[in-house]
């Protein structure tokens, strides 16, 4: 195995191959494993200190050199997010009994192995050293550390004896008896779309600082599925670029899929990843050492989703579907350790989001792919059918975009439509009732807030899910693309744009009681009122003009306005929309009337997607519906 520290100083360490195998060998024939490096904050992907490390100093750590600097008596410590070690992850999930920690010094330390718990969140000392280096080199800490007896984490905590100490990272790993590692290769498959920017930069990363490495290099391939056709090839044989039809995400990754099944016995995991995230190569090496072993040869891993903005605060860790979504340990400050250890209680999962999914290559064939989604909801549905565990780690993770910056009123046929679709697919008891409830919830809320269009994208996607399975099989994905995107309210980033942060922050805050919530219902939030009762003034500072969140809205936003201004704080961006008693009963007629026909079509429907389910979910399917022969012949 190669070893890693951080993506600015892995050279240092070409040396430490030798310096493991030289490591004393017993009686047993032992292979040596890499478990985990403890990697440093980069300035080309995150600098939260925290997340890494934390030291009781005021000196920063040196960037340039990629190292920390300290003098006696300043102490740092690795109880962080990234380098900490999951004790009970890999005591219960892999053949991992023991392990071995060095480390990347010079000067004089006091060397702790701690333990916290996440039940009583008390630090317990394991072991204790006292080291000396009088150059930066690697040395070994600690040995044959039994972790059976530990529940949470372990990590080191380290207090310079002298000035002018330096620390620069190291590594966990284990020597294992009688190892037979099979053959791990993992297929890295990235989908993309016109994200040429995105996909150099993380492709620049991933060949300098894992692809080029020695040893751990050569156990990844890259596949860029480019829906766009605006990639250009990489003159790296470890990465493959492959023109494709715009089918959307579930396309593209399904795409991934069939290249990687033409050479299964070269792979054992495929690892999905979005085109537009920030990542550390380390990630997939974490990846890599855990599947290596791992008892379940089924185990699937899960990347955390952090986000892009703030970077210390964790979208989701996995998620449960059961008729929608629940995100698991939402918005947790990981800088914070109370919050890593509640990540280290296991939940069931149902799913893991696309932006980071690793799975093995033995669980799916020829008819097991993804369904034609296009997009959302195809990273729910696959896993969901596989039916394998699926466990995350501390440590493994993306950042990604704020989902509440990246919403487009067109999201919404994607979703409401795959979402009925999933639902009656792997849902047993999902009724006709509940597919009823869910279009008026959604139609309704949105023609109450005023956005008419968008309650029209969601009727479509009621009307196309009635259309039945083989609707999708006969669209255009990219002309039906092009059909709801001209659907919906249009956002434009216009400096001329009515925006009052006062009136913006007014609806974020805004609260009413039991009374008025009820006074809007019963008249439709409004659209029952007469017009006296509507406030008149319309001005930029008037109460009948609302300045309402993107995301996050409510109908008590706009309730008696007559115009309402939906602005993305982030962006800069929005539309205005105005009260319309017409479009709002157009919407209303059209809604019940799509009620009737799903009240009268649902057991029929049902069963035309379950029927069809292995038809749209096989190779010969998706070879024809991608054209793949066609595209191949183009690159």
């Amino acid at each position: 195995m190669a070893i890693s520290i951080s993506i600015d100083y892995k050279e240092r360490f070409k040396m430490s191959q030798s310096l493991l195998n030289s490591l004393p060998i017993h009686q047993n024939l032992q292979t040596t494993v890499k478990l985990q490096n403890m990697i440093l904050p980069n300035l080309d992907i995150c600098t939260v200190e925290e997340l890494y490390f934390r030291l009781n100093s005021k000196f920063p750590m040196n960037y340039e050199k990629n190292i920390i600097e300290i003098n006696k008596s300043e102490v740092i410590s690795f109880d962080t997010y990234f380098n900490s070690f999951s004790i009970q992850k890999w005591q219960e999930h892999t053949n991992i009994e023991a392990i071995n920690i060095n480390l990347n010094v010079k000067g004089k330390f006091k060397i702790s192995l701690l333990n916290i718990n996440y039940s009583s969140q008390v630090k317990g000392l394991v072991h204790q050293k006292i080291i000396t280096n009088t150059e930066l080199k690697e040395v070994c800490v600690f040995q044959d550390v039994d972790i059976q007896p530990y529940k949470g984490l372990l990590y080191l905590e380290i207090e310079a004896l002298e000035d002018n100490c330096i620390v620069a990272g190291g590594y966990f790993y284990a020597n294992i008896n009688n190892f037979c590692k099979s053959n791990q290769k993992i297929a890295i498959v990235i989908c993309t779309y016109k994200r040429e920017s995105y996909v150099y930069r993380n492709v620049s990363l991933l060949e300098k600082h894992l692809l080029s490495q020695p040893d751990i290099g050569n156990n990844f391939e890259l596949f860029i599925i480019d829906n766009g056709r605006t990639i250009k090839d990489f003159y790296n044989s470890k990465i493959h670029v492959i023109p494709n039809k715009n089918a959307g995400g579930s396309g593209g990754y399904c795409r991934g899929i069939i290249e990687v099944l033409k050479r299964k016995s070269d792979f054992s995991h495929i690892v999905f990843m979005d085109d537009d995230v920030v990542i550390n190569p380390e990630v997939f090496e974490r990846i890599y050492n855990f599947q290596t072993v791992a008892h379940d040869q089924n185990l699937c891993l899960g990347g955390s989703m952090l986000r892009l903005d703030t970077k210390y605060i964790q979208h989701e860790n996995g998620a449960v579907w059961n008729k929608e979504v629940t995100r698991l340990k939402p918005d947790l400050d990981l800088r914070n350790v109370k919050n890593i250890l509640l990540n280290e209680i296991e939940e069931h999962l149902s799913y893991n989001g696309w932006w980071l999914f690793s799975f093995p290559v033995r669980s799916i064939d020829d008819s097991k792919l993804p369904y034609p989604f296009f997009i959302k909801m195809d990273d729910m549905e696959f896993p969901i059918r596989l039916n394998h565990k699926i466990i995350t780690l501390n440590g493994v993770c993306v950042w990604h975009e704020a989902l509440e910056n990246k919403y487009s009123p067109m999201m919404n046929y994607y979703l409401k439509k795959n979402e009925l679709i999933l639902n009656v697919i792997a849902s047993d008891d999902f009724s006709k009732v509940d597919a009823i409830k869910r279009i008026i919830k959604f139609t309704l809320r949105e023609a109450f807030c005023y956005k008419y269009q968008s309650a029209n994208i969601i009727l479509k996607a009621a009307a196309d899910f009635l259309k039945g399975p083989r609707h999708l099989t006969e669209i255009d994905p990219e002309e039906k693309n092009r059909e709801i995107r001209s659907m919906g309210e249009k956002s434009v980033k216009n400096t001329e744009l009515p925006f009052m942060y006062i009136k913006y922050e007014e609806s974020v805050n805004k609260l009413e009681n039991t009374i008025h919530r009820w006074l809007r219902f019963i008249t439709l939030n409004g659209h029952l009122l007469p017009s006296r009762f509507f406030y008149q003034d319309i001005k930029l500072t008037g109460q009948g003009y609302k300045v309402v969140p993107m995301q996050d809205y409510r109908p008590t936003n706009v309730f008696r306005a007559r115009k309402a201004l939906y602005y993305n704080l982030i962006n800069q961006e929005g539309f205005v929309v105005s009260f319309s008693r017409g479009e709002f009963f157009k919407v209303l007629l059209k809604t019940i009337s799509l009620s009737l026909k799903i009240y009268l079509k649902f057991s029929k429907l049902k069963q035309d997607y379950r029927e069809t389910l292995p038809e749209l979910t096989n190779r010969e399917f998706w070879e024809s519906y991608l054209e793949i022969n066609k595209y191949s012949k183009q690159s």
